[in-house]
């Protein structure tokens, strides 16, 4: 086994193999293909995402993102124009201990266009990742 593989099992060695393919994609596939404008496509392919696959509920983006296999998705505070989620699960924990940073801007970006088709309004998400927590935290604003 060459040196790259080695190193691609070890980074990958608590997720299932079932999603190294995805992890793959996601940490090196696609950051390679879209170069410096990965973050900002990844957003935009998120929200075109939500678009091609409209919710009707904040509980079915849950469900979706959980049938995406991004893990779990829950609602932590509902304002007027604001909106705050929190993603968390084994997976999630995971990605946020790899050698370079995971993006979250595929889920961002589709967090904000199922807001903004639920509400008819504009809005936008922005993401942090709780190390110690263990989770992300996406935060919508409606515009």
């Amino acid at each position: 086994m060459n040196d790259q593989i080695a190193q691609m099992f070890d980074d990958f060695r608590d997720i299932p193999s079932s999603t190294i393919g995805h992890e793959i994609l996601r940490t090196k596939v696609l950051p390679d293909l879209l170069g410096k404008e990965a973050d900002s496509i990844l957003y935009f392919l998120g929200r075109n995402l939500a678009k091609s696959y409209p919710c009707t509920s904040i509980d079915e983006i849950g469900t979706f993102f959980g049938a995406m296999g991004w893990d779990h998705l829950s609602l932590d505070k509902e304002k007027k124009n604001e909106y705050q989620f929190t993603l968390s699960g084994e997976l999630i924990a995971k990605r946020l201990t790899y050698k370079t940073n995971y993006s979250f801007r595929l889920e961002a970006g589709f967090l904000a266009e199922q807001i903004s088709l639920l509400t008819n309004e504009h809005a936008e998400c922005a993401y942090t990742c709780q190390i110690r927590k263990k989770n992300v935290t996406f935060q919508v604003v409606k515009q």
